[in-house]
């Protein structure tokens, strides 16, 4: 489809609103209940009907595992997504077993879709099949995923959902990669951290120390699982107490390429370049998110056909609602199911 028919083609703003319970106000409450409260949808394995598992070989001799579900056998004879392929791309420390993924897996796969869940180098089932660390500048990474897709699916359209950390990678891959053959047709960029450093410097503040803690302990843990194997040495630390940011500095700026962690930032942040994104993408956020304020988001200048909608409420991938819809497929009280299944249907409209 040619570029005048995408521009002419406005992506509708989902109007259902989030609508925090009482036992569920605020950004903190959200982020910490929607971590930890459970959500419709298995975690993707082979052993299950219609799933399959698939490794991606990237640079040098690292590999990454991803679980492709087939759609889910519904009688609704509405099916928007047929045909269509979405990618689920996981947060920092997470992995295909995240509650938001298998949220969004299953929604997913009830509106017609195949889904694609991604697990980031060693994270999830890849732990211990990749010596190098993912970052937010991992695009290439997400990219080999999606070009693979194509592969195993020509024609079809490529839809990529990414969620905080990831959510930043596939918009900042999407601005610098225009004509990557793995660059997937259409993004929604959930609660993206998109000006990195900003976003580590909240983390070190208050409560939200409780976050930059947990971010850090599964930093130290994919560390020592990658020096057990003997592919790092033992000069390679992250201190007790240490925040993002001092991981940052010590393991994965070095790791990537960067003098220290302010420059990986930099690098990295995708906000300021969200002008070059030309695809049809969303940025979904919440005004109380703890470290991602909607400023950071508000404020950068969006692509031609780029959607950017910050939801009063909803904290950090939590978007718990006492008034959402029933979804096919969604979690009682999960606004976020609702939103991404309109957005995907938005998206893939857009696309023709």
């Amino acid at each position: 489809m040619g570029a005048a028919t995408l521009r002419a083609v406005k992506l509708s703003r989902y109007a259902v609103r989030c609508r925090a319970p009482l036992w569920a106000r605020g950004g903190q409450a959200q982020t910490l209940l929607g971590y930890f409260l459970p959500v419709t949808g298995q975690a993707l394995a082979p052993s299950l009907p219609g799933v399959a598992r698939h490794e991606i070989r990237l640079d040098g001799e690292d590999r990454v595992v991803v679980f492709e579900a087939a759609p889910e056998r519904a009688v609704e004879q509405v099916r928007p997504l047929e045909g269509a392929v979405v990618h689920l791309f996981h947060g920092l420390a997470g992995s295909s077993d995240s509650n938001y993924v298998r949220l969004t897996a299953s929604v997913m796969r009830w509106a017609g879709a195949h889904v694609v869940a991604y697990n980031h180098r060693g994270q999830g089932a890849g732990a211990g099949l990749a010596r190098g660390f993912y970052h937010s500048g991992s695009d290439l990474d997400l990219f080999a995923s999606v070009a693979a897709a194509r592969a195993r699916h020509p024609g079809s359209p490529q839809l990529a959902i990414g969620f905080s950390l990831s959510a930043n990678t596939v918009l900042l891959g999407a601005a610098r990669r225009k004509e990557h053959p793995g660059l997937p047709d259409a993004i929604v960029a959930v609660n993206p951290p998109a000006l990195l450093s900003v976003a580590v410097r909240r983390m070190e503040r208050g409560f939200n120390r409780v976050y930059d803690r947990n971010f850090v302990v599964g930093m130290r843990e994919a560390l020592r699982v990658r020096r057990d194997l003997g592919w790092v040495g033992e000069d390679l630390v992250i201190p007790g107490g240490a925040s993002v940011r001092t991981a940052d500095e010590l393991v994965t700026a070095p790791m990537a390429g960067y003098p220290d962690a302010e420059a990986y930032y930099a690098d990295c942040s995708s906000a300021p370049r969200w002008h070059a994104v030309e695809l049809p993408a969303v940025v979904l956020s919440a005004a109380d998110d703890p470290f991602i304020a909607a400023e950071d988001l508000t404020g950068a200048t969006p692509g031609p056909r780029m959607l950017v909608h910050v939801e009063p409420t909803g904290g950090h991938l939590g978007y718990l609602s006492s008034a959402s819809p029933p979804v096919p497929g969604g979690s009682p009280r999960r606004w976020l199911g609702g939103a991404l299944l309109h957005y995907a249907v938005e998206l893939r409209r857009a696309l023709g």
